[in-house]
Formats: C-alpha cells, sequence, structure tokens
C-alpha cells in the first residue's frame, strides 16, 4: 500500500510513564496474529527497583495481546482502563493473580528489535541493550527470565542476595543469550554499542546468506552474521564482518578504525532493520535505507548465485548502486537506490 486510509482509530494499550527513557521499543505482530509489545526497564540507574523482574510492572517485558477480539468485564476489572484488547489464554501467567496477564516474558533492559523467522514460527530472537559491558540477541519463549538487572550477558550485574551465588548463568534459572558481543568489539573509539537486533535472511537474492541470523549496532561501526549449528539446536556461532560501499555510489560510506581484515567503514547510525515481501532485509540509517543485493552487485562471488533475466541490472526511476564488503566464506550485499536507499555488500 502506498498510503492508508483508516476507517477506525481506537486505543489498544496505555500505560504510565515514571522515566524518561527506554520505555517502548517496538510493536509487531507474530505468526499467530498476536501483538507483542516490547519495553525498556526505563533506563532508571541500574533498574534499582528490579522493575524488569516484577511481574507486577510492563517495564522490561514482552507482553502479548489479542486485539481482535474484545475484553470481557472480567478482563477490565481486573486490568483497570489500560487498553482495549483481550488476554491470549495462552500467555504463561494468564491465571496467575500476582502477575500481569499481558507478560510473556521478562527480564530485559531494552529489548531493541524482535523478529519471528519466517521459516520457523517458533523462533522469536530479540537484541538486548546492555549497560556498560555486553549487548546480546535472545531466543524469547513462553515465560523465558533473560536475567537483567542481574546478569548482563553472561556477566553478573546485580546480586540476587547476600551470598552473591549468581556468580554465573548456571546457577539461575535465567535464559542464557544465544550470540552477543562486547563494547569493545563495536564502538572501539566510544567503547558504547548499542545492539539493532534482525532477521534471518530469507531471501533468494543472496543465496550465500540463506538463513542466517543479521543484526548490527547502533553506531554503524559493525554488522553481525549468526550461523546456527546444527539447524533447530538453538546453538549459534556469530562473526562480525567488514563491509565497503560501492564504487559507483551517490552515497559513500565513512572510513572508520583500521581492522586486521582492513578498514573499517561507518554508516553513521543504524536505527532499525527491516524487510519487504521478498524477505530482503533493510537497514534504516542516518545515510538512507540500505538493502541487502546480489554479491555480484559489488563485484563479489557467491558460488551459490545464478542470473536470471529478472536479475540483469536495470535502470528504473529509482537507479541502483551499490556498496561491498570483504570477509572469508559468503557475501552480504545492500542496494542504494537514487534519493533514499543503498546497496552494501560483506562476505563471512
Amino acid at each position: 500500500a502506498t498510503r492508508g486510509n483508516p476507517s477506525e482509530v481506537r486505543r489498544i494499550f496505555s500505560m504510565g510513564i515514571a522515566y524518561r527513557n527506554a520505555i517502548a521499543s517496538q510493536i509487531l505482530f507474530g505468526p499467530d496474529g498476536y501483538l507483542y509489545f516490547l519495553t525498556g526497564d526505563g533506563e532508571t540507574e541500574l533498574d534499582p527497583y528490579n522493575l524488569a523482574q516484577n511481574k507486577k510492572s510492563v517495564l522490561g517485558k514482552v507482553l502479548r495481546f489479542d486485539v481482535d477480539s474484545f475484553p470481557s468485564a472480567a478482563e477490565l476489572r481486573k486490568r483497570s482502563a489500560w487498553g482495549n484488547y483481550s488476554i491470549p489464554r495462552d500467555n504463561p501467567y494468564v491465571y496467575d493473580n500476582q502477575s500481569l496477564p499481558e507478560i510473556w516474558a521478562l527480564g530485559f533492559r531494552h529489548p531493541w528489535r524482535c523478529s519471528f523467522d519466517s521459516e520457523r514460527p517458533s523462533y522469536f530472537l530479540c537484541g538486548d541493550s546492555g549497560k556498560d559491558q555486553y549487548e546480546e540477541v535472545d531466543i524469547v519463549m513462553k515465560g523465558g527470565n533473560y536475567g537483567w538487572p542481574y546478569f548482563e550477558g553472561d556477566f553478573p550485574f546485580h546480586s540476587l542476595n547476600s551470598s552473591g551465588r549468581n556468580n554465573n548463568m548456571n546457577s539461575t534459572n535465567f535464559i542464557s543469550h544465544v550470540m552477543g558481543y562486547d563494547h569493545s568489539q563495536s564502538n572501539t573509539n566510544e567503547g558504547s554499542s548499542s545492539i539493532v537486533g534482525g532477521f534471518f535472511y530469507r531471501s533468494e537474492t543472496d543465496p550465500c546468506l540463506y538463513g542466517k541470523y543479521v543484526f548490527t549496532d547502533l553506531y554503524g561501526f559493525a554488522i553481525w552474521v549468526g550461523t546456527e549449528n546444527p539447524e533447530n539446536s538453538g546453538n549459534f556461532t556469530s562473526a562480525r564482518v567488514p563491509f565497503s560501499c560501492a564504487h559507483n555510489s551517490p552515497l559513500q560510506c565513512k572510513l572508520g578504525k583500521t581492522h586486521p581484515h582492513g578498514p573499517h567503514l561507518n554508516l553513521n547510525y543504524v536505527f532499525s532493520m527491516g524487510v519487504d515481501n521478498r524477505k530482503d532485509i533493510f537497514l534504516l540509517t542516518s545515510n538512507g535505507v540500505l538493502r541487502i543485493a546480489r554479491p555480484s552487485r559489488c563485484n563479489y562471488k557467491c558460488s551459490k548465485e545464478k542470473f536470471t533475466g529478472s536479475q540483469i541490472p536495470r535502470h528504473s526511476p529509482l537507479s541502483d548502486t551499490g556498496t561491498g564488503v570483504k570477509g572469508p566464506q559468503m557475501g552480504f550485499s545492500l542496494f542504494f537506490y537514487s534519493f533514499s536507499f543503498f546497496l552494501l555488500y560483506f562476505t563471512l
């Protein structure tokens, strides 16, 4: 659709805001038809009120709503005036009077961008931004607790009790992340980072990237690709991949610090990622919008890439040029359209 013409405007959910930062992160519909709402812990100093662990607070949570069904009178009494929705019957705390029934998962600091794998709907991955040390990617499950503020990644952050027994994630019932990176691995100039959760790549555009999980960082110095091995195991490894801009792109990347693989470039700020109906991945940056394109667009090779008539470069009112990256095994490209899109390519 190129424009919207809503016939109805309805308030779905409202909440009080006691803090100024890290409140609402994202809303998205899941493959189950329910609405998921991501909230941060409010970014109070070190979450002193333990809001991310408090099941009576909506902060530091993934919430799940049924927005197609109107609430019953009993639901309205229980929920006060928070919104116009019903609670899915399979939410984990729907029958727990000591917890908010909207909660799907908890223990997040600032979940920034989540997505469902289009081929495996049970794979719901979220990036969660850390405080001082670590950024993480979590597989979010029903009733899962992801540890904040007691852990930042696998590193103890707050003590669970005076005995200090939370010396590792195995000593608790918290769920550990599946991928992540230390702040020193991203924005080495400033030492700060903020993860941008991504997507499993399911497009036919770059067959060498197919099935990998792509994510990045706000500061635009780094892109990671995660590989699950074996498939459906939940065991991931991730690698940072260098990238570069195509020589004929009207919008060039800025030169960053030198890396062992060569100079690192800077996309400025990366705010979010998205996919289109072809399942191509886009990056929304302060420079423009980037799309993964065919590796050959940036003179990189993917042994699985096949050319058809529809893939032959063609000029249109949205003229296309690109950018590229280099690494050891496979390719990843993004593409620039004259006024808003930008092509990048990288390899693993």
